[in-house]
């Protein structure tokens, strides 16, 4: 016997002992309990970095001496510091180290009888108790039964079982279910005061047969084959070679246990075995420990003398290898035999072992020593823990390895095979997958994008896309058109992140293998075809797109996750992928000949960029800021169009009234050589005929409506929207109209693509690439709604990269290296009727007064009439309620089709974030503008002769509080230094240059570091425009209207009085 600590001491020396109080002393909390059960002791440790279990047997050898063999599952195997912790828990918890089972009871002494009982169940009972038993391989004397209940089926098996301890049978009244026999075996069981029931000995192997007899006993699990009694068999031993190279005794080539004699299990029986050896050593050699190799001389001689005679076979010779330390190989198997499993291992030189198993190995009979690298191995089992795998608890305390559980759904297991694996291969991991693996990963070989012409060009092209694997091509476009179909209407309208699984998604494959697409892959595609969501795929698993829609294809290629797209029957919308990825690339054209105009360097990319439209077919939008010259590059392009021969029909532009006559003028400036005519006034149905034969027609948006069964019927080169915000709304009957026009090719000019909200940008689109922004309901449910209201920036990117081949935008201030100092621009507007039949009254009625006073007095003499009378026509022209009501007499004052013109481009302007100086002569006009001004919410400043504190409208101006200054050509002529204004706009012209040049210097001077645009606003066909031309004819003469203090010059002719006072052009 062992009773205390002195006794182990003396049996296995001090400093074992002294481990083993370490590791106690330690880890005292992570044994939380040791159980006896006769001379079996069992242990489970759990600590932060292991988890192991502890078995220690003791016994008597035949010489009567105490024998204590200890097994652990950690890499020293037997006998460790593990065992010496376990068997002094033991000592200090009982105080006594049994050497023999504990007496048998009662209940195990009516079983000494065989049991015949019938099987005999109440009416109705269908439960059954079932006897499950684990044979424990580290301790062939000792088995372990596991009772458990379920319903009996009819077709022989049973439901799902539920445990059933034996000492519930003492509880009460016992269940119906169980039987006499029952009662006497759970009785039995209940006796040896385990956690777990087990069989040892005669009184085990007693109630082996009882439960064997039941024809309710199974090997290890209640689906497995029911255990019958066996008819006897011999046993022949010899010794076995385990894996790490010791020896033990076999009996049968099935496991056997030794209770009171010999028994095999097999699937379907239990059989007792028969030996010659005398019963002694069949009991000794049982209960006998594995024998190392250094152990075979001293068994084979103590066995020799203990048994002289005997037919037992020798002991092998094993040889030992100490093998050098080396970087131990990761092994990863995935198993899918019990479930999906991830079994990790190591590899040491040529041998593989498992996390649990032992650093000795038995190898071409050497048993092996292995250092293994404890570090390097727990690194791996962290970077599984790491990704989300988790031990298998539930596997047998007796395998070699740790298992791993991911997950019970397959995306995980995919995304792990697609994304860890491979970088784990390239460092070294081993990765094997059984056949039977649930989760078995194919990886396709690339992706593809295939189209194929369905007839003619309105027909458009099938598309499909998938991936390549093993050289046969999946369309995968079937899948994600169901997938999409089955999402409920109410989640169709969210972001593809929330409906997507984080791993991608998994397409099965009928070898059982599935595809794992990546997250982003699939999003690029839904969303790139977005319009899945509502078309259906034709008869090919197609999807049929427009050629407009094929532009968006472009996006394909470029690649979320450096996956390689291979484009099959579409090399030139490939080549047309790769120009649209790479705009800036596009290649430069010479300008055209006739052009009068030299392009600035941004212009000239301008001309290239609507020529690379035109090659390809598509439209766009040139949305440069104002004033950097969107009208010259666009007569520069249909210039370009008619000396290479393609303008073989007419090109039209469709204009703001106010803008209408500046394009002519623009056109017979830069391109004297098109045909241009303008589509506009009272007689205009005349200038229908033969507008096939002219180069470049001219019409505004009112126009459009009104003329629209005359413009629809013409066949157009180049349908051209300036100021195309004018269509923003999709449902106005002027945009309508618009994407009527029969044109081969279309441009929208705006500077402001977007004023209010994207639904505008949509419009435009759809006007110029009719799909390529998906329908009006997709956009706002894939785009607007989430940009505008969540600020979603990834949606905003996939727009903005969209639209970037098609929209060429370029700000003053990004071309400002290539502006001169000053840019003057005229803008000419056309008086609306009211407006003109005032100027026409008040010019007939001057004009006869004029010429009467200069009969009488002489021309010299009628210069402050002359002046009145042009004072009146200009101011007719800046609006009609300048005039009092008795010189307007019966017409009303109506609209100014001047401030109307100032009122569109100021937004503009803000919006592009210029600072701007507004001079007007007329104080009462600027009243006129203040008003408009408040109406549109636009803020200002306000300075003219009447203003007191100069100071405040000019530190907010300055300091980019507002964006508008407005300046009486009177008060702010001399003294202002406003650098920080960019634009100038000058209502209403002074025709004194000087005074004119004056008022830009205020902006224009030393300290300005930015270009500067000078806007003169002009009335077509007034006395404006007349002293416009005057001043480039005549210059000296337009000097000398006034000289530089504001001085009358007498200098007149009766050529100047016509020119001046002549009818309305």
């Amino acid at each position: 016997m062992i009773h205390t600590l002195k006794d182990l001491r003396e049996r296995f020396g001090p400093a074992w002992l002294e481990q083993g109080s370490h590791f106690l002393k330690n880890h005292a909390a992570f044994i939380p309990q040791v159980q006896r059960g006769g001379a079996l002791i069992t242990a489970l440790i759990n600590t932060d970095q292991q988890r192991l279990r502890v078995y220690v047997r003791v016994h008597m050898d035949p010489g009567k001496e105490v024998q204590i063999n200890g097994e652990c599952s950690c890499s020293s195997g037997q006998n460790c510091s593990h065992v010496a912790a376990v068997l002094i828990k033991a000592l200090l918890d009982k105080q006594e180290m049994p050497t023999e089972a504990l007496d048998i009871t009662e209940g195990r002494r009516r079983l000494d009888r065989p049991v015949k009982e019938a099987e005999d169940y109440p009416p109705g009972v269908h439960q059954r108790l079932i006897y499950l038993l684990h044979p424990d391989p580290a301790d062939p004397s000792r088995i372990e039964v596991e009772t458990r209940c379920a319903r009996a089926l009819e077709n022989g098996g049973f439901s799902e079982d539920r445990n059933y301890e034996p000492a519930w049978a003492k509880r009460g009244t016992p269940p119906r279910f169980l039987l006499k026999t029952d009662l006497d075996i759970l009785a039995g069981l209940d006796q040896g005061g385990e956690v777990k029931p087990s069989l040892k000995g005669k009184s085990g192997e007693q109630l082996l047969r009882a439960m064997l007899e039941t024809g309710r006993c199974h090997l290890g699990h209640i689906s497995g084959k029911t255990l019958r009694l066996g008819k006897p068999q011999s046993a022949t031993p010899c010794w076995e070679v385990d894996s790490i190279g010791n020896q033990r005794i076999r009996w049968h080539e099935r496991a056997t246990i030794f209770l009171a004699s010999l028994w095999c299990l097999e699937s379907d029986r239990c059989t007792q075995l028969a030996s010659d050896l005398p019963s002694a050593l069949v009991e000794a050699l049982a209960a006998m420990p594995p024998v190392t190799p250094e152990q075979v001389p001293k068994v084979t001689a103590d066995l020799q003398k203990r048994f002289p005679v005997t037919s037992l076979p020798p002991l092998r010779q094993i040889r030992v290898e100490q093998r050098p330390p080396v970087a131990p190989q990761p092994c990863l198997h995935l198993s899918g035999q019990e479930m999906p499993l991830a079994c990790l291992s190591f590899k040491y030189h040529d041998i593989r072992i498992g996390t649990r198993g032992a650093p000795l190995q038995f190898k071409d009979g050497t048993q092996v020593h292995l250092i293994r690298d404890e570090p390097a191995e727990q690194h791996c089992i962290e970077r599984l823990i790491s990704l989300g795998f988790r031990i298998h608890e539930g596997q047998s305390r007796v395998r070699a390895t740790d298992c791993f559980l991911l997950a019970d759904e397959p995306l995980p297991w995919l995304d792990f095979q697609s994304r860890q694996l491979p970088e784990w291969e390239t460092q070294g991991w081993r990765v094997t997958c059984d056949k039977d693996f649930p989760h078995r990963l194919a990886r396709p070989d690339h992706w593809y994008t295939e189209l194929e012409p369905l007839g003619t060009e309105a027909d458009g092209h099938g598309v499909s896309v998938g991936v390549v694997l093993e050289g046969q091509r999946i369309n995968l476009l079937p899948v994600l058109v169901q997938w999409l179909h089955e999402l409920p209407p109410d989640r169709r309208g969210e972001r593809l992140d929330e409906l997507i699984h984080e791993h991608g998604m998994i397409v099965p494959l009928e070898d059982g293998r599935h595809l794992l697409l990546s997250r982003n892959r699939v999003r690029q595609i839904v969303e790139t075809l977005f319009e899945l969501h509502d078309s259906k795929l034709d008869e090919m698993q197609h999807l049929r797109l427009n050629r407009f829609q094929l532009a968006r294809l472009a996006e394909l290629d470029e690649s979320p996750d450096g996956e390689p797209l291979q484009w099959l029957g579409a090399e030139t919308l490939h080549s047309l992928a790769e120009t649209l990825r790479n705009i800036g690339a596009i290649p430069a054209i010479t300008p055209p000949a006739g052009l009068r105009a030299e392009l600035r360097p941004y212009q000239q990319r301008g001309l290239d960029w609507l020529q690379f439209l035109r090659t390809h077919r598509l439209g766009g939008i040139l949305a440069d800021d104002m004033g950097l010259g969107k009208t010259v590059q666009t007569l520069a392009h249909l210039l370009y169009e008619k000396e290479q021969g393609r303008l073989d029909s007419p090109s039209l532009v469709v204009a703001p009234t106010s803008l209408m006559t500046n394009w002519q003028r623009e056109a017979q400036r830069f391109a004297p050589d098109l045909r241009t005519r303008v589509l506009h006034g009272p007689q205009r149905h005349e200038l229908f005929e033969g507008m096939g034969k002219q180069d470049l027609l001219i019409t505004t948006y009112p126009l459009l409506l009104r003329d629209q069964d005359r413009l629809l019927v013409q066949e157009y080169h180049l349908l051209i929207l300036d100021e195309a915000q004018a269509i923003k709304n999709p449902k106005a009957k002027v945009g309508a109209i618009a994407r009527q026009l029969n044109a081969r090719h279309r441009v929208c000019l705006t500077g402001t693509p977007m004023e209010n909200h994207l639904g505008e940008l949509w419009s435009l689109f759809d006007f110029l690439l009719p799909g390529l922004l998906g329908e009006e309901h997709q956009f706002r449910r894939r785009c607007r709604k989430p940009i505008e209201k969540w600020g979603d920036e990834y949606q905003a990117d996939r727009l903005r990269r969209r639209i970037r081949p098609f929209l060429l935008r370029r700000t003053k201030q990004a071309v400002a290296p290539e502006l001169p100092p000053k840019t003057e621009i005229l803008r000419t507007v056309v008086l609306g009727e009211t407006q003109r039949e005032l100027y026409e009254d008040i010019r007939q009625n001057m004009y006869q007064r004029v010429r009467k006073e200069v009969a009488e007095k002489g021309l010299s003499r009628c210069g402050i009439l002359i002046l009145t009378a042009l004072l009146k026509l200009r101011q007719v022209c800046c609006d009609p309620r300048l005039i009092s009501p008795e010189d307007r007499g019966r017409i009303e004052a109506g609209h100014s089709a001047k401030l109307e013109l100032l009122m569109d481009l100021l937004p503009e302007m803000i919006e592009e974030g210029r600072r701007i100086l507004l001079f007007s002569q007329f104080t009462s006009m600027l009243g006129l503008i203040e008003q408009a001004l408040q109406a549109a919410g636009i803020d200002y400043v306000l300075l003219t002769g009447n203003t007191r504190d100069r100071t405040t409208p000019i530190d907010r101006f300055q300091t980019g509080k507002v964006p508008l200054f407005l300046i009486s050509l009177k008060a702010g002529g001399v003294g202002l230094n406003l650098t920080a204004a960019d634009t100038v706009i000058h209502y209403d012209p002074w025709w004194n240059p000087a005074v004119e040049r004056q008022a830009t210097d205020r902006a224009h001077r030393i300290g300005q570091e930015n270009p500067v645009f000078v806007y003169k606003l002009i009335s077509e066909g007034t006395v404006e425009e007349r002293i416009q031309i005057m001043q480039e004819r005549k210059q000296a003469l337009a000097d000398g209207l006034y000289d530089s203090t504001g001085a009358a010059d007498p200098q007149w002719t009766e050529n100047d009085l016509e020119e001046l006072f002549g009818p309305l052009a």
